[in-house]
């Protein structure tokens, strides 16, 4: 175990008995105060405001029309489930509160989903009610917390918790694919550009060297083959790439295609460790907000099951739902498992032993958090080098392959 995570073990053990949420308030009064700011005076009355005689630029209006169109992003989500606490907060009525919002929500999609909750609350239905009519849109999660906000007349600091953890979750999300996305996106280019040079230059200068009658070095005998390969076969090879792409993206639809896609996610070197402390800390962060909001333990894991994403984690969460429907403590079950590190065991175990597990929770999302940020912006510097080397020796060899038969033909020229 690092020294990090010795000192984050001692934190939590520390902290289990007497946690601090003054700065917690602190913080979220600063985040409330802020979007209020950000919120007219016009919206919080419920009356159509237009933009500060400022025109929308072009940019900006198509973007308004795609998300218009699309399905509602976690931006949308959030901003809807934080303007509805601060409009509660301000003792305006749901029903007003969710027309409001409706009229100035740009999604079509959520905009519907809005107006019908409206007019669901309007015939006497409850909120979390309301909720689940749109599965697609709220989560499992979102549904459960505003039904304990319901039950428990906390319904305000659960629209925020709900607000923050989509936010905190989305971040993590937009990391781990940055992480990825830069690197492939550099391998692709140079697939692209050596791809060129086999299929258009290569051929060319080929028929120069093979002209000649000379005896030609290896490597540029290698290449000739490979470029003579791609230019006959490329229709293959696109096919054979496009085929790839479709039964990868089939396969995820099924249960055995999504487990082997999230296995290999797991365990593709460097990039593996940071999807599996992404994954742990949006595990830790339901299970935070989730027990917090007074919601049972085994709720609780078979909700964090159907949104943990991803078919390893769901089958050991399930496992684990029924260990600790059995009576064994979630610590317990967990250990020695490959999925949680046996510091996130050893701080559930602590958390339930001091019953303190959903103040454990927050504090193993923090760290993990924490550490995906560290990773992420580690990886770059590990990976950049790498990469420039590959670069280097495909674009290198190519050159290599070209330019020894013309040095050769020089210096036979030079020798008449």
């Amino acid at each position: 175990m690092t020294k990090k995570a010795q000192d984050f073990l001692v934190d939590a053990k520390l902290g289990a008995q007497k946690f601090d949420i003054k700065e917690k308030d602190k913080e979220e009064k600063i985040v409330l105060s802020i979007e209020e700011a950000a919120v007219p005076s016009a919206v919080i009355k419920g009356k159509k405001v237009r933009a500060s005689g400022v025109q929308k630029g072009l940019l900006a209006r198509v973007d308004e029309k795609l998300r218009s169109m699309t399905k509602p992003n976690s931006r949308d989500k959030a901003t809807f489930f934080r303007l509805l606490a601060i409009m509660i907060n301000a003792g305006i009525p749901l029903i007003q509160s969710l027309d409001t919002i409706m009229s100035q929500t740009v999604n079509q999609q959520l905009k519907e989903a809005i107006y019908e909750m409206a007019r669901l609350v309007e015939k006497g239905n409850k909120f979390s009610e309301a909720l689940s009519n749109f599965p697609k849109i709220f989560s499992d999660a979102q549904i459960g917390m505003i039904r304990a906000g319901e039950a428990s007349g906390q319904l305000n600091t659960l629209l925020k918790q709900i607000a923050t953890s989509i936010e905190k979750t989305d971040s993590i999300v937009r990391k781990v694919r940055s992480a990825m996305i830069y690197p492939a996106f550099i391998i692709l280019v140079m697939i692209l550009v050596v791809s060129a040079m086999m299929i258009l230059v290569v051929p060319k200068i080929s028929e120069l060297f093979t002209d000649s009658g000379k005896t030609l070095p290896t490597i540029t005998v290698v290449v000739i083959a490979i470029s003579n390969f791609m230019v006959n076969k490329w229709p293959w090879l696109l096919g054979g790439l496009l085929g790839f792409a479709i039964a990868v993206f089939f396969g995820r639809r099924t249960p055995q295609g999504k487990y082997a896609t999230d296995w290999l996610l797991l365990h593709i070197p460097a990039f593996g460790k940071i999807v599996q402390k992404s994954i742990i800390a949006r595990f830790a962060r339901s299970l935070g907000n989730l027990l917090e909001s007074g919601i049972p333990i085994i709720e609780t894991l078979l909700i964090n099951a159907k949104t943990v994403d991803n078919m390893l984690y769901e089958q050991r969460i399930k496992l684990a739902v029924d260990d600790v429907s059995r009576g064994i403590p979630l610590g317990e079950s967990l250990r020695d498992t490959p999925e949680f590190p046996e510091i996130v065991v050893q701080m559930i175990s602590v958390g339930e032993q001091t019953a303190q597990l959903d103040t454990i929770a927050e504090k193993i999302a923090l760290y993990y958090e924490d550490e995906v940020d560290t990773a992420v912006a580690g990886i770059s510097k590990v990976i950049e080098p790498f990469i420039i080397v590959i670069i280097g020796v495909a674009v290198g060899a190519i050159v290599a392959a070209i330019m020894l038969p013309i040095i050769q033909l020089t210096e036979i020229t030079q020798s008449l």
